[in-house]
C-alpha cells in the first residue's frame, strides 16, 4: 500500500535568506529609533540613518513607519509566545500561572520601549491591538488568553482553583490585573521595574482564586 509523502517546505534561496536577515536588521534599527525618539518624532530618514542605508532602500522593504511598527510587534509577539510555551511546559497549573506571569513581565521589561510606543500611539485597551499593532498582534493576544484559559481550567478541574465562578471571569481578572500593572508601570516611565509588581500580583491572584476551604 502506498504511503502518503510528507510535504516539504520549499527550500529558501540564499537571496531570500539574505533579504530576510537584512529586513530583520532594519527592524532592530527602527526599534532603537522608536525607543529614543518616540513614534511621532521618528521619520523614515531616521530609521534609514540608524540602519546605515539609503532611505530609498528602506522604502523598498517598508512603505511607512506604521508598517515597520506593525512588523516589529508581530515579531516580538511570536518571540513572546515562544518563551511562554517553553517556560510553562510540563508545569502543574498553579506553578504554570506563576511562570506565565513572571515571563510576561520579564518580556515587557526587556521590550518596554516598544510597548511605550503602543501607548504613545493611543493604545489603551485590548481593542486597540489590531488598530495599532496589526492583525498579528491581536491574534497574539488571543493566543495568550487561550493559554491562560487552558491553564486556569486545568486548575479548576484539579480542584486547586475555585469553581464557583466562570473560568472566563478568572481569566479576565488575571489578564486585567496584568494589563493594569503594565499601564501603571509605563505611566511611571518604566521606573522601578515590573518584577516587584509581578510578585505581589501573583500572590494576590492565587490567594483570591483558590477554592474556599
Amino acid at each position: 500500500m502506498a504511503t502518503a509523502r510528507t510535504k516539504k517546505s520549499p527550500a529558501r534561496s540564499p537571496h531570500d535568506a539574505a533579504r530576510k536577515a537584512f529586513k530583520a536588521d532594519l527592524r532592530v534599527a527602527a526599534e532603537r529609533v522608536f525607543a529614543e525618539k518616540g513614534f511621532q518624532a521618528t521619520r523614515m530618514q531616521d530609521v534609514a540613518k540608524a540602519a546605515g542605508v539609503a532611505v530609498g532602500t528602506l522604502y523598498n522593504y517598508f512603505p511607512s513607519k506604521e508598517e515597520v511598527f506593525e512588523e516589529l510587534c508581530a515579531v516580538r509577539s511570536e518571540g513572546f509566545h515562544a518563551q511562554l510555551e517553553e517556560t510553562a511546559k510540563d508545569l502543574p497549573p498553579l506553578a504554570r500561572i506563576e511562570a506565565l506571569m513572571r515571563t510576561s513581565f520579564e518580556y515587557l521589561e526587556q521590550h518596554g520601549a516598544l510597548f511605550a510606543v503602543f501607548v504613545e500611539r493611543g493604545g489603551k485597551a485590548e481593542y486597540d491591538l489590531e488598530r495599532i499593532g496589526g492583525k498579528a498582534t491581536e491574534q497574539g493576544h488571543a493566543r495568550f488568553l487561550r493559554l491562560l484559559t487552558t491553564t486556569i481550567q486545568e486548575g479548576v478541574d484539579r480542584g486547586e482553583l475555585r469553581d464557583d465562578m466562570p473560568v472566563t471571569t478568572l481569566v479576565a481578572a488575571l489578564s486585567g490585573a496584568m494589563n493594569g500593572a503594565t499601564y501603571a508601570w509605563l505611566k511611571r516611565r518604566r521606573r522601578g521595574g515590573l518584577s516587584p509588581i509581578a510578585g505581589e500580583l501573583r500572590s494576590l491572584f492565587l490567594t483570591g482564586a483558590r477554592r474556599p476551604r
